[in-house]
């Protein structure tokens, strides 16, 4: 079904899937530390993780995102402390937490089976290696859940609880499968819906109710990865997802911050969901911080 955007709408859509997350029951032991200078860096997820971008004049391009500026960051440290260092990036544009987990992948990709199942290859054949594995997943889960000033409430409880599910089934596996040394950091999401803010007095509403969905949404991530004593980078602050305050210029027109860090660090100017070199930058600098 679908919800009019107005605030008790908002409001029961926020109360309605923060008690599905509730139901969850998941508590949150503390993280390991880990090591500034590992061995292997290995970079999991859906587009993001690929380093996906459109191009201005058409086309795009992937292996131009936060893995590349982490591993590059990784690899100085490395070569700082005189250790080898590898970068092994297996993320997927299009992957949801269901085809991450059973495959294929919707982009080609060097692996014929499924990310999750390369990955558990890796880990354990660097069982004994100092490996960081950074994790982003869940967004194309949720895709589509608002369409045209209106969420679809059954998609979004529904999509949220996949995410839920979905991500707790890839960090079992993944523990399972990671060695001693291994580090898992997860991530959680800014929201490209805000764009929709220049758009008219509908696109202001939509931004608006927008908000309450990727809160509840980064609330689930955050709650499965503490269950699983994986550290949360937190990339919708770092975008100041939740600042409708205080206004900040674009383009010569004053708007709220969280609008105008949407504008300026992905390519929704252009329709992209997808961040921009100076979103990634942004993404990789929050996961460096819990590297």
């Amino acid at each position: 079904m679908r919800v009019s955007l107005f605030r008790p709408a908002r409001l029961a859509l926020t109360a309605t899937l923060l008690a599905a997350v509730a139901l969850l029951g998941f508590s949150a032991p503390a993280s390991a530390t880990g090591s500034a200078a590992p061995r292997y860096y290995l970079a999991l997820g859906d587009s993001l993780a690929a380093g996906y971008q459109t191009l201005p004049g058409g086309g795009h391009v992937t292996g131009r995102g936060y893995a590349q500026d982490i591993a590059r960051t990784l690899s100085a440290r490395a070569a700082d402390a005189g250790r080898p260092f590898d970068f092994v990036g297996l993320g997927c544009p299009g992957e949801t937490t269901g085809s991450m987990i059973d495959g294929p992948c919707p982009y080609p990709h060097p692996y014929a089976g499924s990310q999750l199942a390369e990955a558990e290859s890796f880990l354990r054949l660097h069982h004994d290696d100092q490996v960081v594995v950074t994790l982003d997943i869940g967004a194309n889960d949720v895709d589509g859940c608002l369409t045209n000033g209106n969420v679809d409430l059954g998609c979004a409880v529904s999509g949220v609880g996949k995410v839920g599910s979905g991500l707790d089934t890839i960090l079992d596996r993944l523990k399972a499968a990671a060695g001693p040394q291994t580090r898992i950091v997860g991530m959680n999401l800014y929201d490209p819906f805000l764009a929709a803010w220049l758009t008219g007095t509908r696109g202001k509403t939509a931004a608006t109710l927008s908000v309450p969905l990727a809160d509840t949404l980064n609330a689930t991530i955050g709650l499965v990865d503490a269950a699983h004593g994986v550290p949360t980078a937190d990339v919708a602050s770092a975008f100041r997802t939740n600042s409708f305050l205080p206004l900040a210029p674009l383009d010569g027109k004053q708007v709220p911050l969280n609008v105008a860090r949407i504008l300026q660090w992905t390519n929704m100017a252009r329709g992209d969901i997808h961040a921009n070199d100076t979103g990634y930058q942004a993404i990789a600098d929050t996961f460096l911080k819990k590297i």
